[in-house]
């Protein structure tokens, strides 16, 4: 039979998980949209970001500083995270997970990238954060061309058939908000 400590203690563990999930999205998240109150809030203070190499960041005032860098370095960003575990241990929880990016330098050219975060998280005042993210295995692929906007494939290509022409949407003319 199962006893309400126990109950409430799988409870949290699911509440626990499903927080990390979404702390993992939200660095995501403000990342790509440049908002610094998320990006913020996903950080302890006394956080530490490995972005690979001998680039170690400390501290909130250095991680927001790098990321803004990042943000004045690269006209679009888009992450996509994958294959999120984590372990949890009290107030603690250690995770990996696999990470695509997507960036487009200021030449409109695209940079594919990735590897595997690893973090460390604490919960303070019922809230989980990264306490620490170490960039492993990290990669890049040569630039890829550059692009001025989306590109539409007129109907679906069945298997083994040529590719059909692509239609580039025209752009906005200079000074229009679209």
């Amino acid at each position: 039979m199962t006893t309400l400590e126990q109950l409430a203690a799988r409870l949290d563990r699911v509440e626990s998980e499903l927080a990390l999930h979404r702390l993992a999205h939200e660095y995501c998240a403000g990342a790509d949209h440049r908002d610094r109150a998320r990006w913020d809030a996903v950080w302890t203070d006394d956080a530490v970001w490995e972005t690979g190499g001998d680039q170690v960041f400390r501290g909130i005032d250095a991680i927001r500083e790098a990321v803004g860098q990042q943000w004045r370095t690269f006209p679009v960003m888009q992450h996509a995270t994958a294959n999120h575990i984590v372990e949890i241990r009290g107030d603690a929880a250690t995770g990996r997970s696999d990470v695509v990016v997507l960036v487009q330098l200021p030449d409109l050219r695209w940079v594919v990238g990735g590897g595997t975060y690893e973090d460390e998280y604490r919960r303070r005042d019922g809230r989980w954060r990264i306490a620490r993210r170490r960039v492993v295995r990290p990669f890049d692929l040569a630039p890829l061309g550059g692009s001025d906007g989306p590109v539409r494939v007129e109907e679906p290509v069945p298997a083994g058939a040529p590719a059909p022409p692509v239609r580039r949407p025209a752009r906005p003319p200079e000074g229009d908000p679209r």
